[in-house]
C-alpha cells in the first residue's frame, strides 16, 4: 500500500522541481557561430615591435625547431665525491650497514638511489620513475633530497634504466 500524502506542510521546508529541459540556442547565435566556421583562421605575428593585429603570410609561420634545442645534460660519474654527502646520509638511513646484494657493478649512486626508493616517506614509488616520484614528493612538500634530483637530471639518469626506474621495477 503506497504511503498517505499528508495535507500539512511539516516546518515550511520543501524540495524544489528539477528541470531537465535543455535551452535551445537562438537563431542569432546559429549565425554567428556559422561565420566563425566559415572564416579560415589568421596567423598572427608575436613580435613586439610589430602589431599584433596584422596578419602573417605563410613564409613567416615557418618555426625554426633547431633554436629550441634542450640544454645539454651533465654526464654523471658515479663514484665522485659529490655524491659522499648522499651516499652518508644513506648509509646512516640503512643503520651503518653495508650495502644488500651489493656487487662490484653497485656504484655510490646505485646505493643512494636504492634508499630512496626504499624509504616510504616521499611515497609509494609503483609505476613511475624516480623522477616523477621525486617531482610529486616536491610537490605534496615532502622534501626529498636535491641531490636525488640532480643524479636523476643528468644523461645517464634520464637514459639509463638502472638509475631512472626504482629498483621495485621488476618486481610489480
Amino acid at each position: 500500500m503506497p504511503p498517505r500524502r499528508s495535507t500539512k506542510q511539516s516546518s515550511g521546508l520543501t524540495q524544489p522541481t528539477l528541470s531537465f529541459q535543455t535551452r535551445r540556442p537562438t537563431r542569432g547565435s546559429a549565425k554567428s557561430a556559422a561565420k566563425k566556421a566559415a572564416s579560415p583562421p589568421v596567423a598572427r605575428r608575436t613580435s613586439s615591435s610589430v602589431s599584433s593585429a596584422e596578419p602573417v603570410t605563410p613564409a613567416e609561420a615557418v618555426v625554426d625547431l633547431t633554436s629550441n634545442k634542450e640544454p645539454e645534460r651533465p654526464d654523471l660519474h658515479p663514484n665522485s665525491k659529490q655524491w659522499d654527502g648522499l651516499y652518508k646520509a644513506a648509509k646512516q638511513e640503512m643503520g651503518g650497514l653495508p650495502p644488500i646484494h651489493a656487487g662490484p657493478e653497485v656504484t655510490k649512486v646505485h646505493h643512494i638511489l636504492r634508499v630512496f626508493d626504499l624509504t616510504s616517506k616521499y611515497g609509494p614509488c609503483a609505476g613511475m620513475t624516480r623522477l616523477e616520484r621525486w617531482n610529486r614528493a616536491k610537490k605534496w612538500g615532502l622534501n626529498p633530497p636535491e641531490g636525488i634530483k640532480d643524479i636523476l637530471e643528468t644523461k645517464q639518469g634520464e637514459d639509463d634504466v638502472s638509475f631512472r626506474d626504482p629498483v621495485s621495477r621488476d618486481w610489480v
